[in-house]
């Protein structure tokens, strides 16, 4: 079983990369399961068509007796379907009430339910994707950082200043916990928001944080409009130049990349100061 976490700023378009890997690496007869860890609880609804019971919920309703609760009222198996064989199930965290509790602490439930519930050893999944809001990496959203549940770590953002700060924050987590939990950097998967220099600016930053980026995906209205029907783009659009961008970015979660870093980190001042540079 390979783990990764997929981490990035609201709105980058993580969940789209998410959800658009599992389809891909089921699709090759492979048992995915993906974790949406972000209090919206949106980051599997391409797969399942809509919204699932948040495993924070069940809990609550449950009053935190983990034996009365069942695998089914937490893991939902994706609608989709693949001749190859291949499966999605889907986990929704979920999250208190907007300010009444952290964030994260849905992270922290739902992984701790999962193994107490030994959710990984009766699916036995090929990968699971951890899908992480990366606006604040606090306890609860570096959980798979800091205790070593993602074997890889790799982030999501475009070129724009907010995207790259918060790609930062995330690569001073994985230097953080790299000593004790092992924690790597697997590269960055750009979304590109249509800046001038754009391309350039990402490939600048990794190579100046030590990485490299894996994949450069253009701002496409078809991956909007499919996300708009609760799709991917490979259920209609399987032969689209998008879905080939999908695939290639799976060959390489999938089959392996080797060069996994401990990157190095920037401080704001530095980071605006060399990003400013790019603004005519």
């Amino acid at each position: 079983m390979k783990q990764i976490a997929l981490y990035g700023k609201g709105s980058i378009g993580k969940s789209t990369v998410a959800s658009h890997l599992a389809y891909s690496i089921a699709s090759r007869g492979k048992r995915v399961l993906q974790v949406g860890c972000d209090p919206q609880s949106d980051g599997t609804q391409n797969l399942t068509k809509g919204h699932v019971k948040p495993i924070l919920t069940v809990l609550a309703e449950k009053d935190f007796d983990y034996e009365e609760i069942e695998i089914d009222e937490i893991v939902h198996e994706s609608r989709l379907k693949f001749d190859s064989g291949g499966s999605i199930y889907c986990a929704e965290a979920g999250g208190p009430d907007p300010g009444v509790g952290c964030g994260g602490k849905g992270a922290i439930e739902a992984i701790n339910t999962l193994k107490r519930l030994h959710v990984y050893e009766e699916l036995h999944p090929d990968l699971v994707i951890y899908d992480i809001l990366g606006d604040v990496v606090c306890g609860g959203f570096s959980m798979p950082i800091r205790d070593g549940f993602a074997d890889e770590t790799y982030i999501v953002t475009s070129g724009e200043l907010e995207a790259l700060y918060q790609a930062n924050n995330v690569m001073g987590a994985v230097q953080r916990f790299a000593n004790r939990s092992g924690a790597k950097l697997g590269g960055l998967i750009v979304n590109l928001k249509g800046m001038e220099d754009e391309e350039r600016i990402v490939r600048d930053f990794a190579s100046k944080t030590g990485t490299e980026v894996l994949a450069i995906i253009p701002f496409s209205q078809l991956v909007k409009q499919c996300s708009g029907q609760t799709k991917t783009v490979f259920e209609e659009h399987s032969d689209s130049p998008e879905a080939q961008k999908y695939t290639q970015l799976a060959d390489t979660v999938l089959l392996g990349h080797e060069n996994l870093t401990t990157p190095l980190t920037m401080t704001f001042e530095d980071l605006y100061e060399w990003w400013s540079g790019y603004i005519h």
